[in-house]
């Protein structure tokens, strides 16, 4: 089955908050057999995968994430029509993958004035990563040197915060990350907490670019469990202990009233019950894990190849 990346849709969560969503369909049920999803998907619905990015129109302007290259040619008229002629001030990315930082380029060509903000642990830190980094080497024209790059490139850490005016924005370092130069980021004003790839999940195709609450139907821990699995496959060996302490971690410090990640729904209300929902789906993950599992995998992985003599 072909998958084409949809333009991207958006809608304004509170003011001056803008959340952009693409989704990638992933077919039906009776496409993806070895999944069980009877619980939260009908037989004739297609099942989607989604990008996320969010947009902060303020008196300075910053677009956290990037979505994906195939709407490199959508992305800045979103921009465009989303701040209706204003300038954006800052571009963050939250770790240099394709689907989080593939449109830099064509966002920083669009915007020169704009500053680029990355990950300290990605990109520039004296030798090693520097500009050698894929970051700068994702895009169909990247600079072949990043001295090119007209943008003031600005390296961040956690603790790092910009004030926009109205909002400030902090970045975090991740609880649960997917990739070592993730970086999360929060919001003060509307208490928002920018996960990532954490708390993702698939949903269904009526319910793109809607709140986790105003979904037709409750999000299942078996959608949070296929996500977690595909893309945190580190936690089927993870200590689930510590796992739920570091959820607590999340109840207790950041405290979000918004949990916004980069592949689900934004969750705005019940918080809560979408935390415990991932600890269930950590549960099945570490059962995966079990020495006894791994080794019917490992069987079933070196068995002898079935071919004719």
């Amino acid at each position: 089955m072909p998958q084409e990346v949809s333009k991207p849709k958006y809608r304004e969560l509170s003011d001056g908050l803008y959340w952009t969503q693409e989704c990638l369909p992933l077919g039906t049920l009776s496409e993806l057999e070895r999944f069980d999803l009877e619980r939260w998907v009908e037989p004739d619905e297609d099942v989607h995968g989604c990008q996320n990015a969010y947009l902060f129109s303020d008196e300075r302007n910053l677009l956290f994430d990037t979505l994906t290259q195939p709407n490199s040619e959508h992305v800045v008229e979103l921009i465009d029509e989303l701040l209706d002629g204003d300038d954006l001030d800052y571009l963050a990315i939250s770790h240099p993958e394709a689907n989080h930082a593939g449109n830099t380029f064509t966002i920083l060509e669009a915007y020169p004035d704009a500053t680029l903000l990355v990950p300290g642990e990605a990109a520039g830190y004296g030798s090693g990563h520097s500009a050698e980094h894929e970051l700068y080497h994702i895009a169909a024209e990247t600079p072949a040197d990043v001295d090119q790059v007209p943008n003031e490139i600005r390296y961040v850490e956690p603790g790092d915060s910009i004030d926009l005016g109205t909002h400030t924005v902090e970045f975090e370092a991740p609880l649960f990350p997917d990739h070592s130069f993730t970086l999360w980021m929060s919001e003060r004003t509307t208490n928002t907490l920018f996960t990532v790839d954490w708390m993702g999940f698939l949903h269904q195709n009526s319910n793109c670019v809607k709140t986790a609450s105003e979904l037709d139907r409750d999000v299942a821990v078996e959608q949070v469990f296929r996500f977690h699995a595909l893309a945190f496959p580190w936690m089927r060996f993870g200590d689930t202990d510590a796992i739920e302490r570091a959820v607590d971690d999340v109840r207790e410090r950041f405290d979000p009233d918004v949990i916004a990640p980069a592949h689900g729904m934004v969750m705005t209300e019940d918080l809560d019950a979408y935390l415990d929902r991932f600890l269930e789906a950590v549960t099945a993950l570490s059962r995966e894990g079990e020495r006894s599992n791994m080794e019917s995998k490992l069987e079933y992985i070196l068995r002898p190849p079935e071919v004719d003599q």
